[in-house]
């Protein structure tokens, strides 16, 4: 799944591409707007996108100056301008940042989703290249020098290890390889050392530090995505704060503990080097869906269509779910579309068959039973109980 970030300083063109773009099925978990450039850079600074559609001319700074600097925080960003000027100098600057398409505004919907359509088929490639297992190569503890007067930062990875697939040594083989050419652009420094079933790694910035952490944490996002979806191998990674490299052997104590925690297995999170602070205690994967649910209630929801649009392995988003929120993804689902379904009969004229659709339920009688066995009460008596209490009021 790709995340999208539309930019333009015209709203009823910025509208136009978000619902065209969100009632297509392009396989993106968020879809952001931002109204100029400058807010548009604010909002990568916090969180690093994989595709950006800018206009150009735009008032505090144009498209160009910002796709730059949005390359800068995250390399792989790939770039479409959708412009209303056909101006050479403009496609010649937009030519030079490897820009993936110039669009003439205006543009068809149909035109702008087979667009950014091909944009993910690209990056589909691209991704699987950057984790292409044939590249694999160890990385000796004495390759490469940590810099003792600088801060460094800890990864800790622990993963499931299947002899029959790829032992706990080829696991970590592939990932000294991988992350020597994630992390080559971004770090001056790194060393591996192997754990049983585990890999530390010690990384030196080379970049500046308010963009590392956005980046770093993307990029793990995608190796854990990766090795789930490919090898079906769950992973779970401890990131440490900006510590002193004589820090190392209480930090990866901490994080070892936390990675290897019964209930933590398969999360994504940073450590401080003083206190333990979870990046998020949610996976990463459940908020998506989360936010999918809630945005998209009326959509096929089963676990079946929520992997494949999130390119999780079924059973484990299932498994997943439920351990970071608590409650079954089904029930989920029922509370998302019951809270949505009460909202309408209360404050629309709706049949109840029209609120079953919008809701996402089959037929307007298990909507009806669903709701019933949740509140205890019919959609009609709910409704006409709540009218009642209008009218008393």
């Amino acid at each position: 799944m790709y995340s999208l970030l539309i930019v333009d300083d015209e709203e009823i063109i910025l509208n136009g591409i978000k619902d065209a773009v969100s009632s297509s099925a392009l396989p993106l978990k968020s879809v952001r707007t931002a109204s100029s450039a400058k807010s548009a850079l604010k909002m990568l600074m916090k969180d690093p996108c994989d595709i950006i559609v800018s206009d150009i001319r735009m008032p505090d700074m144009d498209g160009l100056e910002m796709a730059e600097q949005a390359k800068r925080i995250w390399p792989e960003t790939r770039i479409i301008f959708l412009t209303g000027y056909q101006d050479f100098e403009y496609v010649r600057k937009a030519l030079r940042l490897n820009s993936d398409d110039y669009l003439l505004k205006p543009v068809s919907d149909e035109k702008l989703t087979e667009v950014i359509g091909n944009v993910i088929s690209k990056l589909d490639s691209l991704w699987m290249e950057r984790f292409d297992l044939r590249y694999r190569k160890a990385a000796e503890t004495e390759k490469t020098s940590i810099n003792p007067g600088k801060a460094v930062y800890f990864l800790f990875i622990a993963y499931e290890a299947d002899q029959a697939r790829m032992s706990g040594s080829e696991l970590h083989k592939s990932l000294c390889g991988m992350l020597e050419r994630l992390f080559g652009h971004y770090c001056s420094a790194l060393l591996f050392e192997k754990g049983e079933n585990n890999t530390i790694v010690w990384l030196q910035p080379a970049i500046e530090e308010e963009y590392w952490d956005k980046v770093c944490l993307k990029t793990l996002e995608e190796l854990q995505s990766f090795f789930l979806e490919h090898l079906d191998v769950r992973m779970s990674i401890g990131l440490s704060q900006k510590a002193r490299p004589e820090d190392s052997e209480q930090l990866t104590r901490k994080m070892k503990e936390k990675c290897l925690g019964k209930d933590n297995f398969g999360c994504l999170f940073i450590l401080d080097a003083e206190e333990e602070k979870e990046n998020s205690s949610e996976n990463y994967a459940v908020k998506a869906v989360q936010s999918y649910i809630r945005n998209n209630p009326e959509k096929d929801l089963s676990l079946g269509a929520l992997s494949d649009r999130f390119r999780i392995n079924p059973s484990y988003l299932s498994r997943v779910f439920h351990q970071e929120t608590g409650i079954p993804l089904s029930e989920f689902i029922v509370r998302i579309r019951l809270v949505l379904a009460k909202k309408l009969l209360a404050e629309t004229d709706m049949k109840i068959y029209e609120i079953a659709q919008k809701t996402g339920f089959e037929t307007p009688g298990y909507f009806t039973k669903v709701f019933n066995k949740a509140e205890r009460i019919s959609p009609r008596n709910f409704r006409l109980n709540v009218s009642k209490d209008k009218a008393e009021k």
